[in-house]
């Protein structure tokens, strides 16, 4: 077992690194790293590690990577699986309250759609070793990044450009014969010696008809259990979104925009930076019912004082009810154009309030409706996974934000804590440091994560 104290995330990443490979050989893995191998066994050097194993050995890696969260204690904070690969996430609050992430994808071969890109046998065989990790050949360094993105229509990003040039200087023939398979003699010369040139990002992407024929060609060679586990998965990914969804709301002077902050501060770290869509109240797919009025020349000017957001009063039984079907609207076709999306994409979205606030603070959007109603017509919306609360002093609020009451306040903390009770927000504390209830709401999220994919990964 590998045994851990106190150390520097720097420090603590080597001992997951040397613990990682170190299980792997323990279970007789046949795997080589892809690329971006240069500074282990010490540290990635990259956003994750890119590990070829063989097929038959996919179920004893994925003992490994649960024996690794076991041993040195850490949250698998995310694991997806489908045909190409196994991706596992880890996660662990160290002592001085930072986060250290490791990503680790294992892949029983490159395929796409199903079609094997080159032989995981073939790969597997005369490898290099670096500091004792084992690596695949030049050749399937360049063949399975350039060759992926050339079949899925993508270019090969220029970073890549010099590594590959030289892979193909000293490996021309071996990679030409590979390749021809896929494109044709005529075609694998000339993409190849672009490649040689330096310029492989500068191939444009095979159009979706070559695309499609080359697959077909290739898939004559191979029996169609790839293709229809593609497409199982597929499916299931249809029903199943992978995203992350959640939602911070609160009263006006809660610290909500600092608490975000941070905590996409901190979920980049985990899950990357980029993968965060942010999104304010709504989607937004529909404009504002004022700019509705005044284009049906309703209403002659635009109220845009967004610093005193319960300046209006609320609209009568009848107004509330076409804005809040106005807003339900909203909510539902931007979920399924907008946020569902990048859902499908594994990536993750934050709402800056969502619903919850429209419950909570009806008054901010002019509907005077009573809880229970906003609640029922709510139960009919795709709301988020992760919802959360935050809680601060009603004196504190007061001093940030002296448009609300003590009394207002304490009706809105009221409102939102009967949301909590009910199961439909989770409460933060947010009355020390913004960085402290950060790191609680994102400790929350792994910590529900790392349950189900401990229930997948055993």
């Amino acid at each position: 077992m590998c045994e851990t104290h106190k150390m520097s995330i720097e420090a603590f990443e080597g001992k997951a690194l040397h613990c990682l490979f170190a299980g792997l050989a323990e279970q007789k893995v046949r795997y080589a790293v892809l690329r971006n191998y240069e500074q282990l066994p010490n540290r990635v050097g990259s956003r994750d590690i890119d590990i070829l194993v063989h097929p038959k050995d996919r179920a004893a890696a994925r003992k490994v990577a649960l024996k690794l969260a076991f041993d040195l204690d850490l949250m698998v904070s995310d694991l997806y699986e489908d045909d190409m690969f196994t991706s596992v996430w880890f996660f662990r609050r160290m002592k001085d309250g930072l986060p250290f992430t490791l990503s680790v994808d294992l892949f029983p071969g490159r395929r796409v759609y199903g079609i094997e890109l080159y032989d995981v046998e073939t790969a597997l065989k005369d490898l290099r070793y670096h500091r004792g990790i084992p690596v695949v050949r030049e050749p399937f360094v360049l063949l399975d990044k350039w060759l992926y993105h050339l079949v899925v229509g993508k270019p090969t990003p220029t970073k890549y450009d010099g590594l590959f040039a030289e892979i193909a200087e000293r490996h021309f023939a071996e990679l030409l014969t590979h390749v021809e398979t896929f494109i044709g003699p005529e075609e694998a010369q000339k993409a190849l010696e672009t490649v040689q040139g330096g310029r492989s990002s500068t191939l444009r992407p095979l159009r979706v008809w070559a695309r499609l024929n080359m697959l077909r060609a290739h898939l004559a060679l191979r029996n169609l259990a790839g293709p229809i586990a593609f497409l199982g998965y597929r499916l299931r990914d249809l029903v199943k979104k992978r995203g992350l969804f959640l939602s911070i709301s609160g009263p006006d002077g809660a610290g909500k925009t600092t608490v975000i902050d941070a905590v996409t501060a901190q979920l980049e770290a985990i899950f990357g930076a980029g993968a965060i869509t942010y999104a304010h109240f709504r989607p937004s797919v529909l404009p504002r019912l004022a700019e509705v009025a005044k284009k049906a020349r309703a209403v002659e000017n635009v109220d845009d004082n967004y610093a005193n957001p319960h300046r209006a009063k609320p609209s009568g039984p009848a107004g509330s009810i076409a804005r809040l079907a106005y807003y339900w609207f909203d909510y539902l076709v931007g979920y399924l154009r907008s946020v569902r999306p990048v859902l499908m994409r594994r990536e993750i979205v934050l709402f800056d309030r969502y619903y919850y606030d429209m419950v909570a603070d009806s008054f901010r959007s002019r509907i005077s409706l009573p809880m229970s109603v906003l609640r029922a017509v709510g139960g009919f919306l795709p709301l988020p996974a992760y919802a959360f609360f935050i809680k601060v002093a009603p004196e504190e609020i007061h001093r940030r934000k002296q448009e609300l009451t003590i009394n207002r306040i304490l009706e809105l903390n009221a409102r939102y804590k009967d949301l909590v009770n009910r199961g439909w927000l989770i409460e933060v504390d947010n009355n020390n440091a913004a960085e402290i209830a950060a790191a609680a709401i994102v400790d929350h999220i792994v910590a529900d994560r790392h349950a189900r994919a401990m229930r997948q990964l055993q």
